[in-house]
């Protein structure tokens, strides 16, 4: 739930190719990968494997599972179709069906369109996952855990790759209570697909320190692999000229610390205007705020602009806003955001979630503050009034994400931990008494 983007990500050139994995050759191992989400979709789940993907080792076969395009809502027509395959930056996708929402999504529409899609891509697992080394689940939701569990069953290996705590940030959001039905069969679930699988991916190091504490995990079995930038997109070079404006670009979600920060905009009271780029059901509530705090006339609210236009915008502001909710189960949450902006040499004033305090710490490229009006005040005004230090926090954080979050990079680690999975998988077999022992091991039980 701490994805963000304004629109789908735009293909840059592909660095690599990506083959279907029907046509194999010798022993390239080949991997599935199960995702509720998938460009052209635009939060910032859904582009992480698209760009892992296209970022791998030419000799690894790869195939995605996903469904049908739906969020933003109302962005994309409904599809019927029971499945359909295409290609999406040399990546090859079979979409399923699953129920759309066309408007803001209810509870029961959020279910519906998880749970079907959870249970077509179990079934594709059970009857295509003898054509794969391994399967990627990737989390949230926790349904795609269901697909995960199939791997285990079948004798595939099976990696999780955990970009949000997603049940957690679900009760902390008031989608479920801890004592529910659903939040106990997915909380099972979870236990079961980390203890099991193969290979856990954390987004962070903060979220990687969080379940090998909560879960019986070795240190070998985690990795982390955090969110890459686009470098030829996010390039601080695309700055038309320096404005005097502060910047928000994103999701406007339950996630987002919007109230602290534009109090703190006001009594701030310095010479910017502050605009806001993105979609999510709390507009009316942030125009309403601004109208009642007197400062309609300096916050423009914005609904989104093209991807491509992002860095621009944000490389030309002088200052740009990463708000979390630090109430929440967010700790370990390092959004895409947050890296585009330190990409773009924009320094940042930011919620103090643990994750960001430490890379704020490490690079030395924003500020990181209490979500309290007079802190957020108090670094607004620090900032706008001195253009060196902003200037100098702008180049440490494009060394930081030049350094930690390059795709090419993420994309090697990535080909390599693959690899590593399919050979295990293959020297372990996937024989019956292998897939019963799997089975057995998933259900908690010794054979």
């Amino acid at each position: 739930m701490t994805g963000d983007a304004t629109t789908a990500p735009s293909p840059s050139s592909e660095r690599r190719s990506v083959r279907d994995p029907t046509v194999r050759s010798g022993d390239d191992p080949s991997v599935l990968v199960v995702s509720q989400l998938f460009p052209p979709e635009s939060m910032a789940g859904a582009h992480r494997w698209a760009q892992l993907l296209r970022n791998a080792p030419d000799h690894l076969d790869a195939r995605v599972v996903c469904p049908q395009p739906s969020v933003p809502v109302g962005e994309f027509e409904r599809r019927y179709s029971p499945w359909s395959n295409e290609r999406i930056d040399g990546v090859p996708v079979t979409r399923l069906f699953t129920y759309q929402p066309v408007e803001d999504r209810t509870d029961l529409e959020r279910i519906l369109n998880h749970g079907i899609f959870a249970v077509l891509a179990t079934l594709y697992v059970l009857v295509h996952g003898r054509k794969y080394d391994c399967v990627v689940v990737q989390i949230g939701p926790h349904t795609t855990l269901l697909p995960g569990l199939a791997a285990l069953v079948t004798g595939r290996g099976l990696v999780v790759d955990v970009y949000d705590r997603w049940l957690d940030n679900a009760v902390d959001f008031g989608f479920t209570t801890e004592g529910s039905l659903a939040y106990r069969l997915l909380r099972w679930l979870e236990r079961v697909a980390l203890e099991r699988c193969d290979r856990l991916v954390a987004l962070t190091p903060t979220m990687a320190a969080h379940y090998r504490e909560t879960y019986d995990l070795d240190d070998g079995k985690i990795e982390t692999i955090p969110f890459g930038v686009d470098d030829d997109l996010f390039d601080p070079a695309v700055a038309s000229e320096d404005r005097p404006r502060i910047i928000y670009t994103g999701k406007l979600g339950e996630g987002q610390a919007f109230e602290p920060f534009l109090r703190g905009f006001r009594r701030a009271d310095i010479d910017a205007d502050l605009v806001i780029y993105g979609f999510g059901e709390r507009r009316a509530e942030l125009e309403a705020l601004a109208a009642d705090l007197g400062i309609d006339d300096r916050v423009r609210i914005n609904g989104p602009v093209p991807r491509e236009e992002v860095p621009g915008l944000v490389a030309s502001s002088a200052i740009s806003l990463v708000p979390l909710e630090t109430d929440r189960t967010l700790e370990y949450a390092r959004p895409t955001k947050f890296l585009e902006t330190m990409a773009l040499g924009t320094p940042y004033v930011a919620s103090a979630v643990a994750e960001i305090e430490a890379v704020t710490a490490d690079a030395g490229a924003g500020l990181a503050v209490e979500n309290e009006p007079d802190a957020v005040a108090a670094a607004l005004r620090d900032l706008a009034t001195d253009p060196e230090r902003r200037r100098a926090m702008g180049r440490r954080g494009v060394a930081f994400v030049d350094r930690e979050h390059r795709w090419d990079e993420l994309g090697d680690r990535v080909g390599d931990l693959l690899s590593g999975v399919a050979r295990e998988r293959r020297t372990a077999g996937s024989g019956l008494r292998t897939r019963l022992g799997r089975l057995a091991a998933a259900v908690g039980r010794r054979l």
